[in-house]
């Protein structure tokens, strides 16, 4: 998928995290709701894009040259980056991190690390709709895993932006979604 489609994922996950999880999260309430929805916002943004830090001519990759270099190099695209396991790892270190803190850095780094695990596992979801897929199951098995067979960069992202754009939309107009 590309930079459009994983970036309108991280929104739609960003939107339903705002809406139907944060309300359920203790925090120190220090800070108004806005912010810690833009928190969120921008955690989910960047979480649906971190992925690709294994591909050095990702947008991500540009942006952090040494580090996707560095990551490529070692291990490839699609590799272990792309792992639930690996993705579930590195939230509960950033969660963990977030924790540490006090105040309303705390507040805003709680919010920003939930956006951001939920945007990784949403990259994780489109990467499934396309024929490379991912290695779901590492470290048991390397054998990357797909849930559709469409190519990169075509029709398949195409509909990840239609489809994301009505869940938006039904959220914000607070229809009942079944799956939320």
């Amino acid at each position: 998928m590309n930079k459009s489609a994983h970036l309108m994922s991280g929104l739609t996950v960003g939107i339903a995290v705002s809406k139907y999880i944060v309300p359920t999260v203790p925090y120190n309430d220090q800070i108004d709701g806005m912010v810690g929805i833009g928190a969120v916002l921008c955690g989910a943004l960047l979480g649906s894009l971190l992925p690709d830090i294994d591909h050095r001519n990702s947008y991500i990759g540009r942006k952090l040259r040494i580090t996707s270099f560095i990551i490529s190099k070692t291990l490839g695209h699609r590799s272990i980056v792309h792992t639930p396991l690996v993705i579930f790892a590195f939230s509960s270190l950033l969660f963990y991190l977030a924790m540490q803190l006090t105040g309303i850095i705390h507040d805003v780094s709680l919010f920003f690390v939930i956006g951001a695990s939920y945007g990784m596992f949403s990259h994780l979801f489109l990467d499934m709709l396309t024929r490379r897929g991912i290695p779901l199951l590492y470290p048991l098995t390397s054998k990357s895993f797909r849930i559709a067979n469409f190519k990169g960069g075509g029709i398949g992202d195409n509909l990840a932006i239609y489809s994301c754009t009505i869940l938006i939309i039904l959220m914000l107009l607070n229809f009942k979604i079944p799956f939320l």
